[in-house]
């Protein structure tokens, strides 16, 4: 699969090129081109690409938030007609155009983001405001959690978010992650599921923050709709991994519950970088009536620095019937991908059900 920063090739910045150039006649769409892939661009990685070419307009297009904004409009307009659907990540730039050349400017830059974030998610954006601005942008948020548009509704609450990934810190958004459940009560049974999955997420960072607080925000909301449940238990997925029991009696599983004759068998306990470690569950429900079980796995990776990091794996969820055996067959992929580096040594595998480990078992990565 090719690097995220691939969107912006060739073919897509020459079509830019282009659609600018229509809008601004004084542009010449091949100088445009060449001032973007301009060394180093090569090996510019993905954020460096998108402020590569938000600086590349603003040195075309000189002047203040004000003197741009019907130029951007303009633009949104024309990529619009040449087919390009709103909501567009790689169009992202924008928004960066509006925070190098308005961040002095804030009541125009909200108008003008209220605009383009439609287009393409201003939610890195606002976060600039909350560095500069930050009762404003609050107030600005809270106001936009009401919005007709589904896209800037989704900005109050992505834009708002305690740990927001690619997104700069807010040390104040960490500190006090409440300040924003105004926004996520208006928005958390929005009738658009783009908006109720920007809320989950919201309060799935505040679980780590302030798990009582979201806790406490879900508990009463549970029982409008199976839609809605299932939006709060996504918010809920953190606590659950990490087998908070307040988050999982929600949802009915009963922490207490232990299987009989167990077993958890690896197929080998030493396997190489690039390899699947396998292994096998068994076990039976000791109990004469249905229970409702939530299976994981859990791998404590080892470091560079000798240390281990886990991560929880769900393996699903079933109602098993009285007296039921369950037999499970389960795969892990060890293959080098971008995102994880694997070191050779030993690791661990866990078994956890409803919430608690019952086994651990260590196995041994050789180097490939």
């Amino acid at each position: 699969m090719e690097p995220l920063k691939e969107i912006y090739s060739m073919a897509w910045i020459q079509n830019l090129s282009s659609i600018v150039s229509q809008i601004d006649e004084k542009i010449n769409p091949r100088e445009f081109q060449k001032k973007i892939l301009e060394s180093p661009w090569e090996d510019y990685e993905l954020k460096e690409r998108i402020n590569r070419i938000a600086d590349v307009f603003l040195l075309f297009w000189e002047g203040s938030i004000v003197t741009l904004e019907p130029k951007l409009y303009a633009l949104i307009q024309c990529l619009r007609q040449n087919g390009v659907n709103d909501f567009n990540f790689p169009y992202i730039f924008i928004n960066d155009i509006v925070t190098k050349s308005g961040l002095n400017d804030f009541e125009t830059s909200m108008r003008v983001l209220e605009q383009t974030t439609v287009f393409s998610s201003a939610e890195f954006a606002i976060r600039h405001y909350y560095q500069n601005y930050f009762d404003k942008t609050l107030k600005q948020m809270i106001e936009w959690s009401t919005h007709k548009e589904a896209f800037v509704r989704r900005l109050a609450s992505e834009g708002s978010r305690p740990i927001l990934p690619w997104g700069i810190g807010i040390p104040n958004i960490k500190k006090s992650p409440e300040i924003h459940l105004p926004i996520l009560e208006n928005l958390w049974d929005d009738e658009n599921e783009i908006v109720r999955r920007s809320v989950s997420n919201h309060l799935n960072d505040i679980s780590k923050i302030q798990p009582d607080l979201v806790i406490q925000f879900c508990k009463r909301k549970f029982g409008r709709s199976e839609s809605l449940d299932k939006n709060l238990k996504h918010a809920l997925r953190g606590l659950l991994k990490k087998g908070n029991h307040t988050a999982l009696s929600f949802f009915e599983y009963d922490t207490k519950w232990k299987p009989r004759e167990l077993q958890f068998n690896l197929k080998k306990k030493k396997i190489k970088i690039g390899d699947s470690l396998e292994f096998e569950i068994y076990f039976v429900n000791p109990s004469r009536r249905e229970n409702k079980i939530r299976i994981e796995y859990r791998i404590d990776f080892l470091l560079a620095n000798g240390k281990y990091g886990s991560k929880v794996f769900q393996l699903g969820e079933k109602t098993i019937g009285p007296t039921e055996e369950v037999t499970i067959l389960k795969s892990h992929s060890f293959r080098l991908i971008t995102t994880r580096k694997f070191y050779a040594g030993k690791h661990k595998l866990g078994l956890i059900i409803n919430g608690n480990e019952l086994v651990n078992v260590p196995f041994h990565l050789l180097e490939g």
